[in-house]
């Protein structure tokens, strides 16, 4: 599990890696405990207390209304282009974060995959001009292909990739990847020069990453850990009503609205960041995604984090667009990453919370959105019904083929 081989579409990771070596809030133990505190509690759904009054997070800047649509170039055909600049894509350690070999070790790991990510999301787009439907493969040339290929080329400077990866077989993988993505010449096949580079590039073994006994003592404790019906005791009613594909379940936009509410005035960061993950689901995308930004950059730790960017970036994207002929925001989806690993770093740092470790593995090997990730266009489609359906959600709620 320490190898750069083991990354994988994002969510599925989840059920068989991380955990959590305490947990602070006290567990409802049986299912009477847990209806005497429904019945005492009001529904998200109703009309909130007049005395509840909006708490914000932070000073919220980069995932505002405003900041998530001036992160796409408006009426572009250059689906290339993003306005984050691909320095804000790599993970620097903040300035409170003491310098130590773990916090080397994180900005290492996440750097070298962040490396192989832009050559991916350069590829991605080639590969994507190259299978246009309007375009006969046969026509396709080999102008045609080094043309596209040298408009890709992600930049990626050296004295960037010298600050990120101070591991010096780390860096000098780095310059092997983007040579080789420089001499591509549209071959992918197994014998290819650039396939191999690739797959020599993740094969290294990446410093610091959680060991398999911690990852299976986190994939028997995740579910106890993780349950959200700790928190929120009608959160099981909330969830099911994004699995129902009848549109009679679905609740109105006066409940939805006091929903928001509800999540604006809640102090408890796990439990605003429970609701705010469902609300997305039954709200606009943006909407919620703004309620999720304030979180993200809010630098608060939550057990439920990594999540919260998942969906956040799935439902930013969607909200822009599923195509695969689209700008995939990937510069910016990562800037945000990275300041859920300084929360993710400072949380472990002072709680030496080893399930909290594997949480952050798993955010470092989160693939990008990819341009051609399903049946609809780009990735974010497809994690967005994930994570209505099946992701993230206890196995209690699911059929039995689907856990």
């Amino acid at each position: 599990m320490n190898k750069l081989a083991i990354i994988t579409i994002l969510l599925l990771v989840i059920a068989s890696s991380c955990g959590h070596r305490a947990e602070k809030n006290k567990k409802v133990e049986s299912q009477a405990d847990i209806a005497t505190i429904a019945d005492a509690q009001k529904s998200v759904f109703d009309e909130p207390d007049s005395s509840l009054t909006p708490h914000r997070l932070c000073a919220q800047e980069l995932t505002t209304f405003d900041a998530i649509l001036a992160a796409f170039p408006n009426g572009t055909t250059e689906y290339l282009n993003e306005t984050t600049s691909v320095d804000k894509a790599f993970y620097f350690p903040a300035a409170d974060i003491k310098e130590s070999e773990y916090v080397k070790n994180v900005q290492v790991r996440y750097n070298y995959v962040a490396v192989l990510n832009r050559v991916i999301h350069s590829l991605e787009w080639f590969q994507r001009m190259a299978t246009s439907p309007d375009k006969d493969p046969e026509t396709v040339s080999k102008k045609d292909t080094l043309r596209w290929i040298k408009k890709s080329q992600n930049k990626m400077s050296v004295s960037l990739l010298d600050r990120a990866l101070p591991n010096r077989t780390a860096r000098k993988n780095a310059d092997m990847i983007i040579a080789a993505y420089l001499k591509f010449d549209g071959k992918t096949d197994d014998d290819s020069a650039f396939s191999k580079t690739f797959n020599d590039y993740r094969s290294f073994e990446l410093p610091g990453a959680a060991s398999d006994e911690q990852l299976e003592e986190f994939e028997k404790a995740f579910w106890t850990w993780y349950d959200k019906k700790t928190l929120i005791p009608e959160i099981d009613d909330i969830v099911r009503l994004s699995m129902e594909s009848n549109a009679d379940s679905k609740v109105t936009d006066e409940q939805i609205a006091n929903m928001r509410k509800v999540i604006e005035s809640e102090r408890d960061i796990d439990k605003r960041t429970i609701l705010a993950l469902e609300y997305i689901k039954l709200g606009s995308h943006l909407d919620g995604a703004v309620l999720l930004g304030e979180i993200i950059e809010s630098g608060i730790y939550t057990k439920y984090l990594l999540e919260a960017w998942i969906s956040w970036r799935a439902n930013v994207q969607m909200e822009h667009s599923p195509s695969s002929f689209s700008v995939i925001a990937n510069n910016y989806y990562d800037r945000m990453r990275v300041k859920c690993i300084d929360t993710i770093v400072r949380h472990c740092i002072q709680s030496e919370d080893r399930y909290a470790e594997c949480l952050l593995d798993n955010l470092i090997f989160c693939e990008i959105v990819h341009r051609m990730g399903s049946i609809a266009g780009n990735s974010s489609f497809a994690t967005a019904a994930d994570l209505n359906y099946s992701e993230f959600i206890h196995p209690r709620l699911l059929k039995e083929d689907e856990q």
